[in-house]
């Protein structure tokens, strides 16, 4: 009995002790946590100062992700932005409006600036440069871009818009002049170095760049472009076909209930559920792509205009005019595609001309019921290119693109070509023999001067022997005769596949075997076939004109769009 009280008593102590023990512990625990948590919350209400680093960090990527993204100044006053920032990060700041579109937006610009500068300067960029310039002009402001185009030392083609200045006035061919050549002084880029501009067909474009004295060219896009409106504009019965389809895709386009009733049918006739595209007058292609999606849903349209009534149906022949018409266009939207890219060259233009040349030429059951829109095509072609072959930098560029060489160019083309690459190579030997001159008088070299001197009484000693040493003339022949030797040898090797060769890669991989000919590739090859990178920069634009950004100045929207496209060309590193 005393025993079994004993064991009892003895286990309630053991357990109260330890009972004891784990509130010590625990209390022990909740002391050691409850400290650094204390600082933790402190650190975290405790706000950065304006000058503290992490701030101004966090400062700099909100103005560059509203220059990335588009995104109005305003954003930084929104609720949903404000609640993400201090979930993010509660010891930031965020800064008025004011305060980001002024002092710090225009210190990144400058910097920015600075930097694309450095990138555009003869050591960085070398000395040949192209150019795209276009207008555009919207509710409140008028805006000229200008975009360079180079091939850097590794044989990377580089593109940059330098600029989407703000226009003011008249645009007069006079105008236009003066605003390209206060854009290139503004980089430091002198005319010298200008290989190309190129530019749309305005009137206007065409004498402003005229006066600056460069090269220029017109936007092979464009020009085709006006082919296409040419030949659709010669068929009556063309004509009546498009302006149908176009007033279907606009009744579809405007009316909800049209459309949803299209797609009922479309999937109850199986048919792919593929939007009714509208044309545009502006884009010649839209018209191509509008007749590809009502062919792919004629049945549809028949079904549809049975129900309702409401669109014009086409009959049998004239669907079948539109299959022989997106036939004929098909080719010159790819070669469309090919000028557009951004890595493509002029080199492509003359051998793209002559091959739509020869699909028009062909007579058979795609030129059925247009054949006066064809001969209309292969006439305007013709007539617009005409002088393609008769412009240096196009012939020269297609002879130095080994993906043609000379297989390209008419057999008269091809001589005019190698007298024309001679006679650059001729100026440019000239200029760096100026330029190595030109050095060796501002620093002369004792060393140098000795061994003249030690060449001037040899050649001395020579002529009383009655010897002849080598001239400068003859020097002059060996190298022209060096530079012959590799461009026959350039010419005769086989060329690269046109689909999947790349000619810069080729070049980098030849240029030191090729070291006369590599200079004049680099300068020819450089230049776009159109001014696509100049229009593209206005599609930003138009996002930047948005209804928030309504009282946007034409500055402001300049220093936004050069910073939209720089900032990720520089990877944000300034």
């Amino acid at each position: 009995m005393w025993s079994h009280l004993k064991r009892h008593h003895l286990e309630a102590y053991n357990e109260a002790q330890k009972e004891k023990d784990d509130r010590a512990a625990a209390s022990t625990s909740a002391a050691s946590l409850t400290q650094p948590n204390l600082v933790e919350m402190f650190d975290a209400q405790r706000k950065w100062g304006t000058s503290d680093t992490r701030s101004k960090k966090v400062d700099l990527a909100i103005v560059e992700m509203i220059a990335t993204d588009n995104h109005p100044f305003t954003v930084v006053s929104g609720v949903g932005f404000k609640r993400l920032v201090a979930l993010l990060e509660p010891r930031y700041s965020l800064k008025t409006e004011k305060y980001y579109r002024t002092d710090l937006f225009k210190d990144v610009h400058t910097k920015v600036e600075n930097k694309i500068k450095e990138l555009v300067t003869l050591e960085n960029a070398g000395p040949y440069l192209a150019f795209t310039t276009d207008c555009w002009s919207g509710d409140t402001e008028s805006l000229m871009s200008l975009t360079c185009h180079f091939i850097d030392s590794d044989w990377e083609r580089k593109q940059i818009v330098l600029n989407v200045k703000a226009m003011h006035g008249s645009h007069t061919g006079e105008y236009i002049s003066e605003v390209f050549l206060s854009l290139l002084r503004h980089w430091d880029i002198d005319t010298e170095r200008v290989v190309l501009v190129l530019r749309d067909s305005g009137a206007n474009m065409i004498k402003g760049i005229r006066l600056t004295e460069v090269p220029d060219l017109s936007c092979s896009a464009h020009t085709l472009q006006l082919v296409v409106n040419d030949a659709i504009n010669s068929q009556r019965a063309v004509m009546d076909i498009v302006a149908k389809l176009r007033s279907s895709a606009t009744h579809f386009n405007h009316s909800i209930l049209a459309k949803q009733r299209l797609k009922e049918i479309k999937k109850e006739l199986d048919l792919p559920q593929h939007r009714i595209i509208q044309s545009v007058p502006t884009r010649w292609n839209s018209t191509l792509h509008m007749l590809e999606s009502m062919l792919e849903q004629k049945r549809a349209l028949t079904v549809y205009a049975g129900e309702h009534g409401k669109i014009s149906i086409l009959t049998a022949d004239q669907w079948t005019l539109v299959g022989n018409l997106i036939d004929t266009l098909k080719p010159l939207e790819q070669v469309t595609l090919e000028m557009s890219k951004s890595d493509s060259s002029i080199s492509c233009i003359i051998p793209s001309i002559t091959v739509l040349k020869m699909l028009l030429e062909v007579e058979g059951a795609k030129a059925r019921g247009i054949k006066t829109l064809r001969d209309t095509m292969l006439d305007s072609l013709k007539a617009r290119f005409q002088n393609a072959e008769k412009n240096k930098c196009l012939v020269l560029a297609t002879l130095l693109d080994p993906r043609y060489r000379g297989h390209a160019l008419a057999p008269g083309t091809l001589s005019t070509a190698k007298d024309w690459i001679k006679g650059e190579h001729a100026i440019l030997s000239e200029a760096e023999k100026q330029k190595k001159a030109s050095s060796e008088d501002q620093a002369p070299d004792p060393k140098r001067i000795r061994v003249e001197e030690e060449e001037e009484e040899d050649a001395s000693t020579s002529n009383l022997l009655g010897a002849h040493g080598p001239t400068s003339e003859n020097t002059d022949d060996e190298e022209e005769h060096l530079f012959s030797q590799q461009l026959d040898q350039y010419l005769r090797e086989p060329l690269i596949d046109r689909q999947t060769g790349q000619p810069l890669a080729w070049w980098k991989q030849n240029s030191s075997r090729l070291h006369l000919l590599e200079p004049l590739a680099r300068k020819f090859l450089c230049p776009p076939p159109s001014s696509v990178p100049s229009e593209r920069v206005f599609s930003e634009v138009s996002q930047i004109y948005e209804k928030k950004r309504n009282r946007l100045t034409g500055e402001n929207a300049e220093c936004l769009c050069f910073l939209h496209y720089n900032l990720q060309l520089l990877n944000w590193e300034y």
